[in-house]
Parts: C-alpha cells; structure tokens; sequence
C-alpha cells in the first residue's frame, strides 16, 4: 500500500493585529472614542470616599466584643458566681460603650442577654446556697 501524496504546503497566516487579533479590514477607520455624557453611566457622583461624607458608601458596624463576651459569660452561669458577676459587670460596660459610639457599634442585645444571664445564674447559685446552708442548720 502507497502513501497518498502530501499536499501543498500551508500558506502564510493571515496578518494579525496586536495581541493576536485579527488585522482591521482594508478600508476600515475606526470611529472617534467621545467622551460620555453627564448623567449617563460611569461611577457614582459621591466617588469612593471615606464612610461618614456626603455620596459616600456607608461604615459597617462592629459588634461590640465587651457584649459578646458579656453573652458568653453568662452562659457560664452553672460554673461558679464569678461568671455571672462578670457577664453583668461586662453587659454594662458594653452597654455605655454602644451607646457612646453614637451607632457604631451594636451588639445592645447580646449585652442585655449577657446581664440577664449573669443576673439569673447569681440568684439560682444564691437559691443554692440558701437552700444549702438551710439543709446544714437543719441537721
């Protein structure tokens, strides 16, 4: 069996413009770029600011961290008193730090959970307690 013959040997590609595109059509002007007109797309009026100035994007806020750990100490309750002074000693700090940032921290319900928390272990352990040293006079 015979090879077929090969065939012609490719021609020169066609020409290309810059980063491998295909050259313009002879003949062919690009058109004038204008520049676009006021009030019709582009970026916003305000720019990208800093937050707080007219046009601007707003800040995010931040959850306070002393109402977080307010929340979490009170959790602790069942442990000993101390976390449950600690989650109310938190929960108030928390509290005047919020609303001295004047909306830049929030968190005010983790605080109240925190200090309600911390409020309710210290009355069951106190209930503990009495009940407890009930029982020893009793005896």
């Amino acid at each position: 069996m015979s090879q077929p013959p090969p065939g012609p040997p490719p021609g020169p590609s066609p020409p290309s413009g810059p980063w491998g595109a295909p050259a313009p059509t002879p003949g062919w002007t690009p058109q004038p770029q204008t520049q676009p007109q006021p009030g019709w797309g582009g970026y916003p009026a305000g720019g990208y600011g800093a937050g707080g100035y007219p046009g601007s994007y707003p800040t995010r806020q931040k959850t306070s961290g002393l109402a977080v750990a307010s929340l979490v100490t009170g959790l602790l309750f069942w442990c000993f008193v101390i976390p449950g002074i600690v989650a109310v000693v938190l929960g108030h700090l928390a509290l005047e730090q919020i609303e001295d940032s004047a909306g830049a921290k929030t968190g005010r319900g983790l605080a109240i959970a925190g200090i309600v928390l911390g409020w309710v272990g210290i009355g069951i352990l106190g209930i503990v307690a009495a009940g407890w040293v009930i029982t020893l006079l009793g005896t």
